[in-house]
C-alpha cells in the first residue's frame, strides 16, 4: 500500500471514530440497548441541517418518524425548513426513503412537527407551526397551525390544513378563545384521550415587543379526528414553553411543561379534559436545561407507567434519560439514561413487540448540529433501573 493512501485511510478511520453516536458502545455493553440507527444525518437530501424528531407506531408495527429538514441553517422558523418523514418496517432497523410532509413556501417555513395516531380512522395526524418565527412576529402577522394527515402509513401527506383561526387571534377577536401576538405548537408526541378527543399544546407569545419573554401554555383539542380544533382559552401556565399531554389513571390529563428558565419541570392537571388546568407547580425529580422532552403513558401487568425524556442536567444540554413513574407522576424512582454526551430533543414510542423507541437530537463530533438517530430499549431493564 503506498504511504500516502495508508494515511488517508487512517484519518478516515480517527473520523469515523470521532463521529460514531454517543450510544454506539452501549451496543456491545449495554442490555438496554438493543439496536441503534440514523434517521437524518447532516448533509442528507441537500440539507445542512435536521432538527425537532416525532414519532409514532402504527397498529401493523411500522414506525413513522418526522423531522425538520433544515436546508440552510440550524435556526428555527422563519427559514426555509420542509417537515420531512421516513418510516421503518422493521422496528428502526432499517429505513425506507424520506418523503416530504410540508414544503416550505413563499411565508415561509414548516417546522416543530407532532404526531398523533386517530384509533378511529387510522389516520396519522401531523401538526405543526407554518410562518412567522416566535419572536418575529407582530400583532396581525403570526405564525400559523397547520394540520397535514396520511391514509397510508407516511408514504403520502395531504395538503395542510390551516386551523389558526380557528382558535386564535393575534388582532382580539372576542369569539377566538386563544389570544396573543403568535403561537406554535409543540413538536414530540400529540395525544389521543381514551374518549377519542386529539390534543396538542400551543405554546403562545403575547408580550407586543419582539424578544424573549413569557409564554402561554394552552390545551388545544378535536373531536372529529383534527379537521376542527378549539380551545377553553384557560392557560395551564402564563410563564412555560414547550409542553406534552398525557391521559392518566385516573383519567386527569398531565401537562408536563418546560421550565424556560431551566430547573425542575412544571406539572398542571386538568380533571375535565383540558378545559381548566391547575396552578403549575414544579416536579423537583425532573431537572432540566430549558429543554423539550417527551411524555408517554404505557400499560404493563394492568397498571399505567408513565415515561418522561429529558436532558437530565441543570444547565446543559446533554444525557438525554428516560424517568419513569408509576403513580401518576407523583414520583420518578426509576431513570435510564440513553445519551451520556450533548443532546437535546427526544420522542418516545412504545413499539409493537413491547420494546421502548427514543427518538434523540445527538450532537455531531464537531458540535455543529445534530444526527437524529433512534434507538430500541428493553422494557424490563429499563424499568429496573434505580
Amino acid at each position: 500500500m503506498k504511504p500516502g493512501k495508508r494515511i488517508y485511510l487512517c484519518a478516515m478511520a480517527a473520523l469515523a471514530i470521532l463521529s460514531a453516536p454517543c450510544t454506539t458502545d452501549a451496543k456491545v455493553g449495554d442490555p438496554d440497548l438493543l439496536s441503534k440507527s440514523l434517521v437524518f444525518n447532516l448533509g442528507d437530501n441537500g440539507s445542512k441541517y435536521y432538527r425537532i424528531p416525532a414519532v409514532v407506531t402504527l397498529p401493523d408495527g411500522t414506525l413513522v418518524a418526522v423531522a425538520d429538514k433544515r436546508i440552510d441553517s440550524n435556526a428555527d422558523l422563519p427559514g426555509r425548513i420542509d417537515v420531512v418523514c421516513r418510516t421503518s418496517n422493521d422496528r428502526g432497523a432499517t429505513w425506507n426513503p424520506v418523503v416530504t410532509v410540508a414544503e416550505h413556501d413563499e411565508n415561509g417555513g414548516y417546522g416543530d412537527p407532532a404526531l398523533v395516531l386517530d384509533r378511529k380512522t387510522g389516520d396519522i395526524v401531523c401538526i405543526a407551526t407554518h410562518g412567522e418565527g416566535l419572536w418575529t412576529a407582530t400583532p396581525g402577522k403570526s405564525a400559523r397551525i397547520v394540520v397535514m394527515r396520511s391514509k397510508d402509513k407516511g408514504q403520502t401527506w395531504s395538503e395542510p390544513l390551516d386551523i389558526t383561526d380557528q382558535f386564535f387571534t393575534s388582532t382580539g377577536e372576542a369569539d377566538k378563545p386563544v389570544k396573543g401576538v403568535t403561537g406554535f405548537a409543540s413538536s414530540g408526541r400529540a395525544l389521543q384521550l381514551s374518549d377519542g378527543r386529539l390534543m396538542f399544546v400551543d405554546v403562545v407569545r403575547t408580550n407586543p415587543q419582539p424578544g424573549w419573554s413569557q409564554l402561554s401554555t394552552y390545551a388545544i383539542y378535536s373531536d372529529d379526528g383534527g379537521y376542527t380544533w378549539t380551545s377553553s382559552g384557560v392557560p395551564s401556565s402564563t410563564d412555560g414553553d414547550e409542553s406534552k399531554v398525557e391521559e392518566l389513571s385516573d383519567g386527569r390529563i398531565l401537562m408536563s411543561i418546560r421550565n424556560r428558565k431551566r430547573g425542575p419541570r412544571l406539572f398542571s392537571f386538568s380533571s375535565d379534559r383540558g378545559d381548566t388546568w391547575t396552578p403549575a407547580v414544579e416536579q423537583p425529580e425532573l431537572v432540566d436545561p430549558a429543554c423539550n422532552g417527551d411524555l408517554m403513558a404505557i400499560e404493563r401487568d394492568g397498571k399505567r407507567i408513565l415515561l418522561q425524556s429529558i436532558c437530565a442536567d441543570p444547565t446543559e444540554r446533554r444525557n438525554v434519560t428516560i424517568y419513569a413513574s408509576f403513580d401518576d407522576g407523583k414520583t420518578w424512582p426509576v431513570s435510564k439514561t440513553v445519551c451520556p454526551e450533548p443532546s437535546a430533543y427526544s420522542a418516545l414510542t412504545q413499539l409493537d413487540d413491547g420494546t421502548i423507541g427514543i427518538f434523540i437530537e445527538e450532537s455531531a463530533a464537531d458540535g455543529d448540529g445534530f444526527r437524529l438517530w433512534f434507538s430500541r430499549l428493553n422494557l424490563d431493564d429499563l424499568l429496573s433501573q434505580k
